[in-house]
């Protein structure tokens, strides 16, 4: 069993320490991160935590795409990189930080505000997911509802986890929503993951550190 977190974090405004302490009460093996923050955060995140930091390389003069894997010893990282979407805002670009873990491939993606630009981008990033030969856990902020033609054309190729570990039924909340978290009422944020990958339980956290709810899952990979 593997324990994989999506968070929208904001930039880790909250802080580096109250983050942390979310994640570890948590115990997530492989976290996905979007809006990562400034580098020095997000290092400071991996090290307190004790976490590999998979994030996206410099690229001056373009803007960073604030996309992070994270993974917790021993599982190892093979291998990681970015994934630059065309055909989005430069001063919010967009792309996914896609690490190979051995067992499975890790990907954190953050999708356009506008509709037309996370059409392509989800376009994208299908087309990405495609060319990887091992099981795929993909997270992230869509910006979009669960019925949203982006959400579904993901979900039809790479499960929703939500729905198939039922998680909100499980704690007391048949919505999974993570947006705005001191009173959600949308659902943005999502756990996917290859049909040979079985979602066991799901569920929400974070409070207030960030303005996104973290979304949590115990997910069964082979066997």
């Amino acid at each position: 069993m593997i324990r994989v977190a999506t968070w929208n974090v904001h930039g880790l405004r909250g802080g580096v320490e109250d983050a942390a302490g979310v994640v570890r009460d948590e115990a997530v093996d492989v976290l996905l991160l979007q809006e990562s923050g400034p580098r020095r955060r997000l290092r400071a995140l991996g090290a307190v935590l004790g976490m590999v930091v998979c994030d996206d390389p410099p690229a001056f003069p373009r803007r960073r795409v604030h996309n992070a894997v994270l993974v917790r010893p021993p599982r190892a990282v093979r291998s990681y990189r970015l994934a630059r979407f065309d055909g989005g805002s430069p001063l919010q670009p967009r792309g996914a930080v896609v690490a190979r873990l051995g067992d499975l491939t890790a990907v954190s993606v953050h999708l356009g505000i506008a509709g037309p630009e996370r059409g392509r981008h989800a376009e994208q990033l299908l087309e990405l997911l495609g060319s990887i030969d091992e099981p795929v856990v993909m997270g992230g902020d869509l910006n979009a509802h669960p019925d949203d033609s982006m959400s579904v054309a993901i979900a039809k190729r790479y499960p929703d986890v939500w729905e198939g570990a039922r998680g909100g039924q499980e704690h007391g909340q048949d919505h999974g929503s993570t947006f705005p978290s001191d009173e959600p009422v949308a659902r943005i944020d999502y756990l996917f993951a290859d049909p040979t990958v079985r979602p066991l339980r799901a569920w929400t956290a974070g409070g207030t550190d960030s303005d996104h709810l973290m979304v949590i899952a115990d997910l069964q990979v082979g066997g």
